[in-house]
């Protein structure tokens, strides 16, 4: 009796290598540093910078008193969240897309490309309905992206509403908003400091960068965030599976094993007799082929407005 031995077929090792090979890149992928270019500019460290501002001085709502006073409660948050702090109450009416570009533009223009910081616009205008922004930019994209209509929902139980401003003016309200922008400077620290999803990512809708944490470093980049990546490559590896198990199939049906037969039973010992051995080839044929092979490298992403990368939203009230 002989004793059969076991070993992997080559479709089943072409399969293991495949796994391997995917498995290995969805590690590389997913945690080996990053070599793409970082654009996070941070926090330049001046918290006087920040302030609360009207779009009419001349025709200012509230007081140069009440401007310091504002001012300086938002220069402490702007100090202890270490990043910039706009509060922007405007009496001009525009429109909703003019009011988002207005934001993000003005917070460029003001702090730099992809700093720390963020750009509120109060609308004061006597707008129906009134429209009121958030332009985040840097690290506050992520604190704050999930959680705006949280703020702009507990804002709302202060701000007047629209039909409430076209019977009153503003003028009754004013220490209800005055109110409304230290509740803000509240929330601010509180999802600031509350902010644990370092896994979360955000693709800034008018550069195509994706802001993340990577440990401790904010990347604003053009670079798939790790958590992204690892998808990919957990696809992939899926994919290298599926593959594999393809090719060990298709292999298994070109070959059809049969139980070896003696050639004696087709043959006659008395009648057949070989005088003459002879080694020809009937045929010889060699194939040459040549593969070509190309790659191409491309980089996709939403396009550039040539200003940071922002997030944030708008609430009507």
């Amino acid at each position: 009796m002989s004793e059969s031995k076991k070993s992997f077929s080559p479709a089943t090792l072409v399969g293991i290598a495949l796994i391997v090979l995917a498995i290995i890149g969805a590690w590389h992928f997913s945690f080996m540093p990053l070599n793409a270019k970082n654009d996070a500019k941070g926090f330049n460290g001046d918290s006087n910078q920040s302030i609360f501002m009207e779009s009419d001085d001349e025709d200012a709502f509230f007081s140069e008193m009440e401007r310091l006073q504002l001012t300086l409660a938002i220069r402490e948050v702007s100090e202890k969240l270490k990043m910039n702090i706009i509060v922007f109450a405007s009496r001009t009416p525009v429109s909703d897309e003019d009011t988002r570009e207005f934001a993000d533009s003005s917070y460029d223009e003001i702090y730099g490309k992809d700093t720390d910081g963020i750009f509120y616009y109060l609308d004061m205008s006597g707008k129906r309905p009134a429209y009121d922004y958030l332009s985040t930019s840097g690290k506050a994209v992520l604190f704050y992206q999930e959680k705006k209509e949280n703020i702009f929902s507990k804002l709302d139980n202060y701000l007047p509403a629209s039909y409430e401003v076209a019977e009153n003016g503003y003028e009754p309200y004013r220490e209800d908003i005055k109110k409304a922008i230290l509740v803000f400077l509240d929330e601010l620290e509180y999802y600031a400091e509350t902010f644990d999803e370092k896994t979360s990512y955000f693709q800034s809708p008018n550069t195509g960068k994706y802001l993340y944490y990577l440990g401790d470093t904010l990347y604003v980049t053009y670079s798939r965030p790790p958590k992204q990546r690892f998808m990919i490559c957990l696809f992939a590896l899926l994919l290298g599976f599926i593959v594999s198990r393809i090719f060990a199939a298709s292999v298994k049906k070109e070959y059809v094993f049969v139980t070896p037969v003696e050639a004696d039973i087709y043959i006659s010992k008395e009648k057949s007799e070989f005088n003459e051995m002879s080694d020809t080839f009937l045929r010889e044929h060699t194939s040459k082929r040549h593969h070509s092979s190309s790659s191409s490298g491309g980089h996709s992403g939403g396009g550039h407005s040539g200003g940071g990368s922002h997030g944030g939203g708008g609430h009507h009230r």
